[in-house]
């Protein structure tokens, strides 16, 4: 029993998994059909579609065949006129004898010989048997039981013994019969003989007499398929119960299953491959060994770097070489330090061979998309420039004000810039004296390029590459590479640049340490999930550091206003924060343990958080990379981390996206009720216009999301759901030019000022 049960389990596991294949939905793109398969593959399928039928067809003719000659048999036996006998002319059914013979007629064609089963009796009459005495057996012999001619447990495919029907009366079916031992195409259920309407499990028939047959072996008995074929029974199909595996209602259910435990296993191969790489992301090869200034081997030996990461090893080498280069690299695997190495040489060789000039220009240019990003990386390369005097590092971000950049690039000339594209810009439409200096420039580095064009700076970018000179080294730095990196590439690269993976096409993009789980909830649940995880996470971990991602800047300051309100030691960093107020908490989380920091996708990109062991993400990100890059901040140098999405059931479509991802889905949380009760007493103590700010900024996101922002009225419900979640009474107004923009005018649900 166990064992049969062992062997059904992964067939079972086989069909589920054609089941989830051919059962993905439909769509197609050019060229293609329905599903996206190719011509070819359409019509092998309907061709067997087809086929199917005409077999279903044949079998139902036959079925009917046998129903007729049944009743025809019956009455025989019993010595009644025949039920179907007619003598009416003109388009009428054709009796059983008519059908009979032009279904033989169609069926003993050339080629159709294996149409009929081999119980179907021989295509040649076989003569009648005659009795010791000279007499034949008549049809006119008092009725026979047929209860009693029925072999008890007969063996259908192994019973040769055999009686000849014209013992009884001569031939039973006009002047054709059917071969026995025929190749049959139609295969009866074993089953079918429990399914007639005898009893035959009681008697067992008697043979009439030993005689062999003149065909020189035995007929089979009086009921068998020689005979009456099975003729005289009714044939019930039975049905096959379903599986529970089957069942149609428990059907995404099992798919669900079966993608968790490939999920799991994936991530048991990538922790058996890591733990097969001592577990470790640094690789053998050391600083020193690289080529690189001896300033800076001494710089990173104080700093406490000796060896260099796998992403260093690959990246640093094709750098130095002067080539243009697209770096594909996880977050967290010391890619900041690839880009800077290089840079720093490059600057060293620039001073070198430009000692006449009274104003140094700029060597090195690195763009990056956030504030924080910037900072980081000027903390980075003040690390690696500690023993190179003469070199200079500013940098240039929004928040502060532009003359007081103006007198710093003044006062004290830099060889390194490190800015974002906005205020860059600034400095180069001003005409300030940066926009010379640039013209000497020897490489120029993007960081987190994805990010970058997320954020809408591509046509910046564009002004800025125009501005610099043609002969210059550039290097792409990113964690994803959508169409729009490739494309962006073409404009910064030469064609002759190098594409360094230090992924891999076979790797997960996220780290195989952070694990990942998914919760779908109502909005009105939302915050109270986030404080119960937050607290059964603080109460597991004494060294919890934990980051909060929200959809945007006013939402994030309304979750930190609830949270505050719950006494939790909070932070917030956000868009709509002061570039002063988010370095000092940005610095201050980075250094800190025990610390929550509520944040938007201000830090989703590069930021280098240590010890970072729980990551919550509020709301769907914008896409995939934006997913991963908000992942990344846990699981950094190989520590582990966990990853929780937390999600509104019309927000469940992004698990697509993620399907190739180790996300596990679970149920929602047991929550209590003391914590709803105080969630929503310090609701309401927060100012109404925090609240409105945040509805606006949650519908403008959504909005600006293709997949949610296309259903305008669905948005609005949700929307307007969220209102309610957030204790406001009823839907702010919109400005009736901000709703035209958006696409909301005559939306209903939607409050226009006047």
């Amino acid at each position: 029993m166990s064992a049969s049960m062992l062997m059904e389990r992964p067939r079972q596991f086989s069909k589920l998994l054609c089941r989830l294949i051919l059962t993905r939905p439909m769509g197609g793109g050019p060229r293609t059909f329905p599903g996206g398969v190719s011509k070819w593959k359409w019509k092998r399928m309907h061709e067997k579609r087809a086929k199917e039928k005409e077999k279903r067809l044949l079998d139902q003719e036959k079925q009917l065949y046998e129903a007729r000659l049944r009743s025809q048999i019956r009455a025989k036996v019993a010595g009644k006129p025949d039920p179907f006998s007619s003598t009416r002319t003109g388009h009428n059914p054709m009796n059983p004898n008519q059908h009979l013979k032009a279904l033989a007629d169609r069926f003993m064609k050339e080629g159709a010989e294996d149409l009929w089963n081999e119980k179907d009796g021989p295509i040649v009459e076989p003569p009648p048997s005659v009795r010791p005495d000279g007499t034949t057996r008549s049809i006119a012999a008092p009725p026979l039981d047929l209860r009693k001619l029925i072999s008890k447990g007969r063996d259908l495919a192994g019973n040769r013994d055999s009686v000849n029907l014209s013992n009884l009366g001569g031939n039973y079916v006009g002047s054709r019969n059917y071969s026995a031992h025929s190749r049959g195409r139609f295969r009866r259920n074993d089953s079918s003989a429990d399914d007639s309407d005898f009893d035959s499990d009681s008697e067992s028939v008697q043979p009439f007499s030993n005689e062999k047959s003149k065909f020189g072996r035995n007929v089979m008995r009086f009921g068998s398929s020689a005979s009456l074929g099975k003729y005289d029974m009714k044939i019930i199909k039975r049905r096959v119960p379903l599986n529970s595996l089957d069942d149609e209602n428990d059907f995404e259910q099992q798919v669900e299953v079966i993608r968790s435990e490939l999920n799991k296993k994936k991530a048991v191969e990538i922790e058996r491959e890591e733990s097969e790489k001592e577990e470790s992301i640094l690789s053998e090869k050391r600083f020193d060994e690289c080529g690189i200034s001896p300033l800076t081997v001494k710089a990173l030996t104080s700093a406490g770097y000796i060896k260099m990461t796998r992403v260093q090893e690959a990246a640093v080498s094709v750098c130095l070489e002067g080539k243009d280069a697209l770096v594909k690299a996880k977050t967290g695997t010391g890619k900041t330090a690839a880009f800077l190495l290089p840079a720093i040489e490059a600057v060293v060789k620039a001073m070198a061979s430009n000692t006449n000039q009274r104003v140094s220009p700029v060597f090195v240019l690195i763009l990056c998309p956030t504030r924080e990003l910037a900072s980081q990386i000027a903390a980075e390369t003040n690390v690696l420039l500690r023993y190179h005097d003469g070199i200079g590092m500013q940098t240039l971000v929004g928040g502060t004000r532009f003359k007081e950049d103006q007198k710093r690039l003044e006062s004290n000339p830099c060889q390194i810039v490190v800015a974002t594209p906005g205020r860059l810009l600034d400095h180069i439409e001003n005409k300030s004296g940066l926009s010379v200096r640039l013209m000497g420039l020897k490489m120029l580095i993007l960081d987190e390029v994805g990010h970058l064009l997320d954020l809408g700076f591509r046509k910046d970018i564009e002004k800025i590459v125009d501005c610099l000179p043609r002969r210059r080294q550039s290097l792409l730095f990113t964690a994803t590479l959508p169409k729009e990196i490739r494309r962006v590439s073409q404009l910064v690269l030469q064609k002759d640049h190098i594409f360094v993976d230090t992924v891999g096409l076979g790797f997960v993009e996220t780290h195989a340490k952070v694990k990942q789980s998914c919760f779908v909830a109502p909005h009105e649940l939302h915050f109270q999930i986030v404080h119960q995880l937050l607290m059964e996470h603080i109460s597991e971990s004494p060294d919890y550091k934990v980051i909060v991602f929200c959809t945007t800047g006013m939402v994030t300051s309304l979750l930190y206003h609830v949270l505050r309100e719950m006494k939790m030691n909070f932070k917030e960093i956000h868009s709509r924060k002061p570039q002063l107020y988010r370095t000092r908490v940005s610095e201050e989380f980075r250094v800190s343990k025990r610390l929550i920091l509520v944040t938007s996708d201000v830090s989703a990109c590069g930021m280098n958080y240590p010890d970072v062991t729980l990551v919550i993400q509020v709301g769907i990100p914008s896409d995939r990379e934006q997913y991963i890059h908000r992942l990344g901040r846990a699981g950094r140098e190989g520590k582990e981390g966990r990853g929780i999405l937390l999600l509104a059931p019309w927000e469940e479509y992004f698990l697509d996206e993620l399907k190739d991802l180790p996300v596990e889905k679970f149920p929602s949380l047991q929550l209590d009720r003391d914590t709803k009760l105080k969630i929503d007493d310090s609701m309401t103590k927060i100012d109404t216009s925090i609240k409105e700010a945040a509805f606006h900024a949650w519908l403008g996101y959504y909005n600006s999301i293709r997949e949610t922002g296309r259903d305008k009225t669905t948005l609005v419900e949700q929307a307007n759901k969220f209102c309610e979640s957030i204790g406001l009474q009823k839907p702010p107004s919109l400005f009736r030019k901000t709703a035209l923009k958006m696409g909301l005018k005559d939306i209903p649900g939607i409050r226009i000022r006047k």
